[in-house]
């Protein structure tokens, strides 16, 4: 395999930050506006909030090929869904890090890539030697990332650079942040240190700048969602930067990707609201007061677990009616069933909250 001329250094990108005033503006104009739905919601956004964290997780392995059902991601872990699992894992403990001490690390980064692979046997997986710079080189398209024993060279630099303040002192921290966390992003991938999973551990970068410089006052921010969106295009612009150091239309095209993103998931908690408003005003016509209590309890469990079982309904919500016939409650279930719109998934035992899903996925927005 021949290899081309060296990996340019991070420090010779440049872009012209005059060009991108006005989508910084926009940018902080939704995120005011995306805080402020979290902050005024009128349903649990903890539990709504970790539902959008899986998805993420559920887009960012699409990215790379790999697919997983509803069940899969709002169930319980199986072999299937443990990539999904272990890319939660990873996020939450590398926020808690970046929180605890501000500066990213190798340590930091090796540590992400170890936790994506956490418990998993596969050829694929072993062959990744997770938490472990590659030891081969690799040819991703038409580039050639740094030989290995160059990689940690590559990854010092980086890691100077993201956590150096000095050049963006002039621009303000919003700016900052959104530069960096684009710029770390595609540069990561040119460096490519693992053998496999970069994509996904630079995902999670992207989403650990973001939560760094606090553009928003919630624990994750997620992008895949955006990227899928427009895959085609994100793979073209990442393929320009082989061997450009300007950054211009990359960061452009990141920036309204972002854009985008934060106008789904405004969409996600306007018709999330919408959508519990009806239910509760359904739910208050029910004249029994007892089966109008049971009926609130259902909702409030098969909102925060829209894939359920009814075995997993009666253990959790029955004790609280003890004096309740079991037929009463079977009844009452099954009117919140046919009244939700809640189908049985075929040759299962689960059932699904398909509005709550199709909120949380946003297919149409």
């Amino acid at each position: 395999m021949s290899i081309k001329k060296p990996l340019y250094s991070i420090r010779d990108i440049h872009f012209n930050p005059e060009d991108l005033e006005s989508r910084v503006s926009e940018i902080i104009k939704l995120f005011v506006a995306y805080n402020n739905k979290f902050n005024n919601a009128i349903f649990n956004t903890q539990f709504f909030s970790m539902q959008m964290l899986k998805y993420e997780a559920r887009n960012s392995n699409e990215i790379e090929g790999i697919y997983t059902s509803h069940i899969e991601i709002l169930t319980r872990d199986t072999p299937t869904s443990k990539k999904i699992t272990n890319y939660v894992t990873a996020l939450k403990n590398a926020n808690k890090e970046i929180n605890k001490n501000s500066f990213f690390t190798e340590n930091l980064i090796l540590q992400i890539h170890k936790d994506l692979f956490e418990n998993i046997f596969t050829v694929d997986a072993i062959a990744a030697n997770p938490g472990s710079w590659r030891t081969k080189q690799v040819q991703i398209a038409n580039h050639f990332p740094p030989k290995p024993q160059d990689v940690p060279k590559y990854i010092k630099e980086f890691l100077e650079w993201l956590n150096d303040p000095e050049p963006f002192k002039q621009y303000g921290a919003v700016l900052e942040a959104l530069v960096k966390g684009s710029i770390a992003h595609a540069y990561f991938e040119k460096i490519h240190p693992f053998s496999d999973g970069n994509g996904r551990t630079g995902r999670i970068l992207f989403n650990l700048v973001l939560n760094k410089y606090q553009l928003t006052n919630r624990p994750y921010f997620y992008i895949s969602k955006a990227i899928l969106h427009d895959q085609f295009t994100y793979y073209m612009q990442l393929a320009k930067l082989d061997n450009s150091t300007n950054y211009q239309k990359w960061i452009e095209f990141f920036l309204d990707t972002l854009i985008y993103q934060l106008k789904s998931n405004i969409k996600v908690f306007d018709e999330a609201a919408k959508m519990v408003t009806i239910i509760r005003k359904d739910i208050t016509k029910e004249d029994n007061e007892v089966y109008r209590e049971i009926k609130k309890r259902i909702f409030d469990y098969i909102s925060k677990y829209p894939i359920f079982t009814y075995v997993q309904v009666y253990n959790i919500v029955k004790p609280f009616f003890r004096n309740i016939e079991d037929n009463v409650f079977v009844n009452v279930f099954n009117q919140i069933v046919e009244n939700f719109h809640i189908r049985k998934i075929p040759n299962t035992d689960y059932f699904e909250f398909k509005t709550i899903i199709d909120i949380i996925v946003g297919s149409d927005y």
